[in-house]
């Protein structure tokens, strides 16, 4: 031990014990509180071994953190002041420990067998195990005639379960009989001579082992075929066995310490390992709740949850798709992030672990699965939750979605709002400001629809204002963008190229062309007006190019040539009008 760690444990003792008369089994006045509690703990139960690693926890206490054999130097202390003091002695039990006996059990005293003393030598040799003692008492009991093995039994209905066993032992045993109060041993099967018979012929000496109630070991020395042990015999092993006892007891106490240390480890490893996961699981969807503020589109959720998912689900990847025949997944992402190919599972039954999400009236299903073969995990009792999560965040997106539209779709015409232009009109602004793009506002309106509304009713006039509408879809391009802005006034926006001379007057002539046509199939004479102003041409700003365009609204122009009534698709035919 290091000095300094002795040091300390020495000066760590209190003050010295009050003073007491000497006496049997009493420590003497000099003893310190420390040595005193060594020796009452020895001194209790005389005949009982305690080993080093007992006295510390029993003394100094579970957190003493020092050298065992502090002990060692305690007990050589106790021993000089009680030399002559006191009725007990404390014994060294080689490799084993310490133990208070008699005082006058020194040289006069009977001494132990040469086999039992050799026994004890062994049992510090062989160490702490079961088998090891077993081993060590076989070893000593090599000069007795007859024996060939030796076992540790525990008494179970129907049959002995064997704890540990050396030598040639016999693989099942019967129940051992259960032994009188006083009994010290007993030969199986009743009091003959030569034993029981148990696994063929094999003679047996069982030795109860006084343990905690109930769990009923015995020590049984299992004898060769044909062997005969007389009462001799058996009390020469009886002696030779008793030194073994206390080491046996001890052995199973620390392996019983052990195992139950081991389970609990076991079982505090699993917690942790569960409580580890449960926080990495929590923190996996609380991240999911914050990505998911933050998408805003399905694309998005879907690119920012299945990899949450594939990881709650303990899966490599997760896809997701709107069940239809024939249908490709609509995304399939592993747990990192990057997508993986999946089999076209539209249409196929759905499986243990598929997930559904309801989003208005479709049903979007969400399938986690192991990549290459790969094994899966548990999954977490957050996966619903998180699923639960994609679907509101999908719902929501969804929703607003259908009614941003339809903020800003007319519901008559189906072509985008007086809001919608607006905001598209300051997009195009700020890009033409940006990169030097070119853009028109083009404006036609039908200025006499109230008395169109009055000669034709507003059947005829809401007729009108839709045959319109779908004029102007007509003559734009892809490029191009349609509004009504109110009543029968529409707007719309034009892409123009670096040079928009040609191209304006393309627009205009076709523009015209249309509505000449619409004009020879209205019932009535219709007043349209029409503008267009160029930015940044004209004006680089929203309300100037409003002002500019509604200022120079004038009747539309016809086209130099018009089409024949021939041509005309019967589509674009005014219907008759009984007004």
């Amino acid at each position: 031990m290091n000095h300094l760690t002795r040091r300390d444990a020495l000066a760590a003792e209190a003050a010295p014990a009050p003073s007491t008369r000497p006496g049997a089994g009493e420590p003497d006045a000099l003893l310190t509180a420390r040595e005193q509690a060594v020796f009452t703990l020895l001194s209790s139960h005389p005949g009982r071994l305690y080993a080093r690693a007992d006295i510390l926890e029993r003394v100094w206490g579970l957190e003493f953190g020092g050298d065992e054999r502090v002990v060692d130097a305690y007990v050589n202390r106790v021993r000089r002041k009680l030399e002559g003091r006191s009725d007990l002695r404390i014994e060294t039990v080689r490799g084993a420990g310490y133990r208070c006996v008699p005082a006058d059990d020194g040289p006069g005293a009977d001494p132990l067998p040469v086999g039992a003393t050799r026994l004890l030598e062994l049992v510090g040799e062989y160490g702490t195990s079961p088998a090891g003692i077993l081993r060590a008492l076989l070893d000593s009991v090599g000069s007795v005639p007859g024996v060939g093995g030796v076992a540790l039994l525990r008494g179970q209905p129907g049959a002995a379960q064997v704890v540990a066993a050396v030598g040639s032992c016999p693989v099942s045993w019967p129940p051992p009989p259960v032994p009188a109060a006083d009994a010290s041993a007993w030969v199986a099967g009743g009091p003959a001579p030569e034993g029981i018979r148990v696994a063929g012929g094999v003679p047996a000496l069982l030795l109860p082992l006084p343990t905690a109630a109930g769990s009923r070991l015995v020590l049984a020395f299992a004898g060769r075929p044909g062997a005969v042990w007389e009462a001799d015999t058996r009390a020469l092993l009886c002696a030779l066995a008793r030194p073994a006892v206390g080491a046996l007891r001890r052995a199973l106490e620390a392996q019983a310490e052990r195992e139950a240390h081991r389970l609990l480890s076991e079982q505090v490893q699993a917690l942790e390992a569960r409580a580890l996961k449960a926080r990495q699981d929590s923190g996996a969807l609380l991240a999911l709740t914050h990505l998911l503020e933050d998408a805003r589109s399905v694309p998005e959720i879907l690119n920012v949850s299945l990899p949450v998912l594939a990881e709650l689900a303990g899966t490599d990847a997760c896809a997701a798709w709107f069940p239809r025949p024939g249908g490709p997944a609509g995304a399939a992402l592993h747990r990192t992030g990057l997508p993986v190919g999946t089999p076209d599972w539209s249409g196929s039954p759905a499986l243990p672990g598929d997930l559904t999400v309801e989003i208005g009236e479709q049903t979007l299903t969400l399938r986690p699965f192991g990549t290459h073969g790969t094994a899966t995990r548990e999954a977490s009792l957050l996966l619903p939750v998180a699923a639960r999560c994609v679907a509101l965040a999908l719902t929501q997106t969804t929703l607003l979605r259908a009614l941003e539209r339809s903020a800003l779709t007319d519901e008559y015409t189906g072509l985008g709002n007086r809001q919608a232009f607006l905001a598209d009109l300051h997009a195009e602004v700020a890009f033409s400001g940006r990169h030097g793009a070119r853009f028109a506002v083009a404006l036609v309106d039908l200025g006499n629809i109230r008395y169109l509304n009055a000669t034709s009713g507003y059947a005829g006039g809401n007729d009108l204002i839709s045959r319109l509408a779908r004029t102007l879809q007509g003559v734009t391009r892809a490029e191009d963008r349609a509004y009504r802005l109110n009543g029968a006034t529409f707007a719309l926006l034009l892409r123009l190229p670096p040079d928009p001379g040609g191209a304006v007057r393309g627009w205009q002539d076709r523009l015209g062309a249309a509505l000449t046509q619409l004009r020879q199939s209205a019932p009535v004479p219709l007043d349209l007006q029409t503008s267009l102003v160029v930015c940044p041409q004209d004006a680089a700003s929203t309300s100037e190019l409003l002002r500019l365009a509604l200022r120079h609204l004038s009747p539309a122009p016809l086209p130099a040539s018009l089409p024949d009534a021939a041509d005309q698709s019967p589509e674009s035919q005014w219907p008759a009008h009984d007004g």
